[in-house]
């Protein structure tokens, strides 16, 4: 839709496209770390992709967006963008125009926060009194076309309400292949953390089971099946919140592969870890609403600071990662008897 009924508008017009993405997770504020896919007063290409997707990151972290906030807005987006703004602007004064709609007003004073001596941000559409569907109606106008809401698929914001999620359905539906990339990252992060689930902590894949899209679950089956598995070892420590100690404060997380091979190799040796370990009392098998099979050695208490540690069979996408403290603070929580160990 961009290519056809933008780009050549933009060129037309002899407006400047800058398109820009991230070479790897972390970037600096100099730009280190962030390519230039194309700079041109022509466009004919939009590049929906770069060496370094906010799905990388994802599934690397075994994690999801989240629906509490919008790092993921920052990181794939503010992080790739700001130093080449620097770049252009040259430290002169200019606006930075963003597209939030009329009932965006928080958006806009939060963003108007990051205002600075060079940089005024502008919000045509609140001041215009547009909503979405102004602007969709305009767009309808001269193009005779309606785009979708977000380029992402995989965004938690476009699962907010029902006319949203019929759009992302009927996308899933054409493409099955998107939806089960979706799935697959949601299953990663499921079987790391159960709480994991996609739209605002329900689970994407029962909502795909409650609307009957067969052919996406049949994607998903077949692209976990391809993938390489591992059986992770996760410990969480969760403190109090110092305000409050009866609310958690903050959590540290540990993820390691122990093993990696076939899904089918890797859940054997689940399945027999737990029958040698249930003799002896150490391991409590659990499976869980989502189906994922999870072993547990600690079990988080009620009560903070308290652990947790659990194995689980997964795809083998999510990188070892871990505080460089996190194993002696895991040893001065079971010293602190932090929790007690999990007897089948």
């Amino acid at each position: 839709m961009i290519e056809e009924h933008v780009l050549p508008r933009l060129a037309a017009a002899g407006v400047r496209l800058v398109q820009v993405a991230r070479e790897r997770r972390h970037v600096t504020k100099a730009g280190d770390g962030v390519v230039i896919l194309d700079d041109s007063r022509a466009p004919t290409q939009l590049y929906t992709d770069g060496a370094c997707t906010l799905y990388d990151e994802m599934v690397e972290a075994g994690t999801i967006p989240q629906s509490g906030n919008r790092h993921c807005s920052i990181h794939a987006k503010g992080d790739a963008l700001d130093p080449v703004i620097a770049r252009l602007t040259r430290g002169q004064p200019y606006r930075h125009v963003m597209g939030f709609e009329a009932g965006e007003r928080r958006r806009a004073e939060k963003d108007a926060g990051y205002n600075t001596d060079l940089r005024t941000g502008v919000y045509p559409l609140i001041e215009w009194g547009w909503f979405r569907d102004d602007a969709v109606a305009y767009i309808d106008s001269v193009i005779q076309a309606e785009v979708g809401k977000s380029a992402c698929t995989f965004c938690p914001f476009a699962f907010a309400n029902m006319t949203s999620r019929r759009e992302v359905f009927a996308r899933y539906t054409d493409d099955p292949g998107v939806g089960a990339q979706t799935l697959l990252m949601e299953h990663l992060a499921l079987a790391l953390n159960p709480a994991q689930g996609l739209v605002g902590g329900r689970r994407l894949v029962d909502m795909i089971r409650d609307q009957k899209l067969a052919g996406v679950l049949d994607s998903f089956d077949q692209l976990l099946s391809e993938q390489m598995h591992a059986v992770y070892d996760v410990r969480r420590i969760l403190r109090p919140r110092k305000s409050d100690p009866a609310k958690l404060g903050n959590a540290a997380r540990s993820v390691r592969a122990r093993m990696r091979g076939t899904r089918e190799d890797m859940d054997a040796i689940l399945a027999r870890l737990a029958a040698e370990e249930r003799a002896q009392g150490v391991l409590e098998r659990e499976v869980g609403e989502d189906g994922i099979v999870r072993l547990y050695k600690h079990r988080r208490d009620s009560t903070f600071p308290t652990i947790e540690r659990h194995f689980v069979v997964a795809p083998a996408l999510a990188i070892a990662k871990e505080h460089t403290r996190f194993d002696q603070w895991w040893e001065d929580a079971l010293a602190a008897g932090a929790t007690a160990r999990v007897a089948a």
